[in-house]
């Protein structure tokens, strides 16, 4: 997605400029087309009197769907690795409401992997593929806010996998709580099992997808406690959260 046609969208554009833009992705879409596959792909339109904008520039942050997202891995690198774990939490009105967790098949898993998260290849034997998993994940994503500590690494990593996976892109907006928290928070480091320490959090099993998810969803809604004056809508707290240069791209832990 070009970040021009994307700065766009964030204050409005109408219907024959949008036009222009899809016609260089998408030449055969109609206008309708087009607003729904991007929706389905977890960008977050509005039209609205034939103008289009994202959801995110007009909702106000605690009125807005975010779904904080954990993955382990068989190689870092996405392109010799898949994902073996997937946990993600659903956060609706500053509430958790919704819980997402799945194990996936995969042919190998590095005794490095094996002793960081205490999951090996005899547990993924039977379980789903790779993209029968994603396609269910996509469904519970929808057009959240995608948000994870370090976000650039679980986001990216994802966003390969699903064009692997021959399943689309990954669209969706996201958030990183690695400097969300750095923002809004006083601790001396800002790593995940720090953090939960440091704030007395409900203990979670560390490295297993669904755990670091939890404490991710905990921490997030506690930054937001603790938000400057000024942010209002979805994208003014995801400007906010944005990272300087190389801050989130490191997996934390």
């Amino acid at each position: 997605m070009k970040k021009k046609f994307l700065d766009k969208l964030k204050v409005g554009i109408g219907k024959k400029e949008f036009l222009h833009y899809i016609k260089e992705l998408y030449p055969d879409f109609s206008f309708e087309n087009a607003v729904d596959f991007l929706k389905f792909q977890g960008l977050p339109l509005i039209v609205n009197d034939g103008i289009v904008i994202l959801k995110t520039a007009v909702t106000p942050y605690y009125e807005y769907e975010y779904c904080v997202v954990d993955i382990e891995v068989n190689n870092s690198k996405p392109s010799l690795g898949q994902v073996i774990e997937i946990g993600a939490v659903k956060i609706r009105n500053l509430k958790i409401v919704d819980t997402f967790e799945f194990l996936i098949y995969a042919k190998e898993v590095p005794k490095y992997v094996e002793r960081v998260t205490g999951i090996n290849q005899d547990m993924l034997k039977n379980e789903a593929s790779q993209k029968e998993i994603l396609r269910k994940f996509r469904l519970f994503l929808g057009e959240s806010v995608f948000v994870a500590h370090a976000a650039d690494f679980d986001y990216n990593f994802l966003a390969h996998q699903f064009e692997k996976e021959n399943l689309g892109e990954l669209l969706n907006r996201f958030m990183c709580t690695l400097t969300l928290s750095q923002k809004t928070l006083k601790a001396e480091r800002y790593g995940l099992k720090y953090l939960m320490e440091e704030f007395k959090l409900p203990e979670e099993t560390h490295h297993r997808a669904l755990g670091d998810a939890k404490t991710t969803a905990r921490i997030f809604l506690m930054c937001l406690e603790n938000l400057p004056d000024g942010i209002v809508t979805t994208e003014d707290l995801i400007q906010f959260a944005a990272p300087t240069k190389n801050k989130c791209k490191k997996k934390k832990s």
